[in-house]
């Protein structure tokens, strides 16, 4: 078995009679153009062999990449969790034999098996693979969160496996929610037990090789706070019967013979042309920068001043009106402590519009551009033309939240004689909510998002 690291989570897997492609990203940036490959990497596509099984793990950008799979032969078997927006993408691409799948059970084909592993994270269908034929086993775990019962059923059902593709970098994307920068000592824990009880032959930190890059460089210094270099000194410090290696783009893993050998750039499909790493070196003390809006697709002052005016009074506004009539939990939290909520939008030119939601005990009330006396509980600044594209499905959050602020400070007062508790109170974000769950099409966005990259392609 050869397993070739094309760049961040894009694998080939060469079996014993078969071809495997996992989460296939070709070309940079990708995410939207938020992201590129770090290290920076050349791929050819045209020079990989013939694909027998695309495997898809879940359906974030950086794995699920129409632009690359578009260049893919029709022909090969498409494996992917049972994810209706994956099964739709591939269908309207053309692939015929889609096989949508539940981990945990295998997947034979002459002398190989595939086995599909499952993930404890929320909010995601995702999985990991499993892959072996006589020369050995290879688990690459991609995103998923492990159970130590998924742990125990692989090694069980494998016994040693010989190369696994960790999950390591504990990326801090809480930093959009709440501007967190603690260390993630939890999850870094959690990383390093997944290797100690797996205890591969080799492992290889994993799935995270990218940084972001032009007007969102800056997020870099906050979000990567575990570098393959930290996670390699940690498990050879805990085990260091384990084989730890980094692997780059262009190079190879070899199974053969109970050996595991790593072959630095010698693919021809895929190079490294920047060992480029330290441009994601972890520093919280860095400054944030102002939010500005660089209004990227030229969109005129007009439209995005009546774009977002739109959205706001009338969208956002009637969904409150009723979800008041109607006693909707959320605007119900919102009534319940009465909540102050301010949207602030920023645009390249100007000062900023702002909207204030004012919840009384009985009441919602908009108020807009005036700024208020007291401070506002909940405050979510945008950039306009970030809040259009989302609003028109242009663009997805994994793009937008850089161009976001938001901030929290509502709590609950309450005592016992001479004890004050002062607790926080976690309200959804109101504009969030309204365009992921409430607004006209929401239940469709990620199909439209689809859509428009599909028909980039014709």
């Amino acid at each position: 078995m050869k397993v070739t690291l094309l760049g961040h989570a894009s694998i080939l897997v060469e079996m014993n009679g078969a071809t495997c492609l996992m989460d296939p990203v070709f070309a940079d940036p990708f995410e939207d153009g938020a992201v590129v490959s770090c290290p920076k990497r050349k791929v050819n596509p045209d020079r990989l062999p013939l694909v027998d099984f695309l495997i898809i793990s879940h359906r974030h950008p950086d794995h699920f990449d129409i632009s690359s799979l578009a260049l893919l032969s029709r022909d090969c078997t498409a494996i992917c969790p049972a994810d209706p927006l994956i099964v739709y993408a591939l269908k309207e691409l053309g692939f015929r034999d889609i096989h949508p799948v539940h981990p945990m059970g295998e997947i034979r084909s002459e002398d190989i098996e595939l086995y599909p592993t499952q993930s404890e994270a929320t909010g995601v269908r995702e999985l990991g693979m499993v892959f072996h034929d006589s020369s050995g086993t290879f688990w690459n775990q991609v995103d998923t969160e492990l159970a130590v019962a998924t742990i125990e059923a692989v090694v069980q059902r494998y016994g040693q496996i010989d190369l696994l593709f960790a999950m390591y970098a504990s990326q801090n994307f809480d930093f959009f929610e709440d501007r967190s920068t603690d260390f993630p000592y939890g999850i870094h824990a959690a990383n390093l037990e997944n290797v100690i009880r797996i205890h591969p032959r080799m492992v290889v930190p994993a799935s995270a090789g990218f940084r972001f890059c032009d007007e969102q460089e800056w997020l870099n210094a906050f979000l990567f706070p575990i570098s393959r270099e930290r996670f390699v000194g940690d498990v050879q410090q805990l085990d260091s019967n384990i084989d730890v290696q980094i692997m780059n783009p262009g190079d190879i893993v070899e199974l053969q013979d109970e050996a595991v050998d790593h072959h630095p750039a010698v693919s021809d499909i895929a190079e490294t042309v920047t060992l480029d790493t330290a441009r994601i070196r972890y520093d919280p003390t860095r400054p944030i920068p102002a939010l500005v809006d660089l209004n990227l697709d030229g969109y005129s002052p007009d439209q995005l001043k009546e774009l977002t005016e739109k959205f706001v009074v009338q969208g956002m506004g009637e969904f409150i009106d009723e979800g008041y009539q109607s006693n909707h939990p959320v605007i119900a939290g919102y009534l319940q402590n009465r909540a102050r909520y301010t949207i602030e939008i920023v645009y390249p030119e100007g000062e900023p519009d702002c909207y204030r939601f004012d919840f009384g005990a009985n009441h919602a009330r908009l108020i807009v551009g005036e700024r208020a006396t007291e401070p506002a509980d909940i405050v979510h600044r945008i950039a306009a033309s970030a809040l259009v594209n989302w609003i028109e499905r242009r663009k997805n959050y994994f793009y937008v939240r850089a161009f976001s602020r938001r901030f929290s400070m509502l709590y609950r007062l309450s005592s016992t004689g001479e004890k004050v508790s002062v607790e926080p109170m976690v309200l959804p974000d109101l504009l969030m909510h309204y365009l992921l769950n409430e607004s006209e099409g929401s239940e469709y966005a990620a199909k439209r998002h689809v859509d428009l990259k599909l028909q980039a392609m014709r």
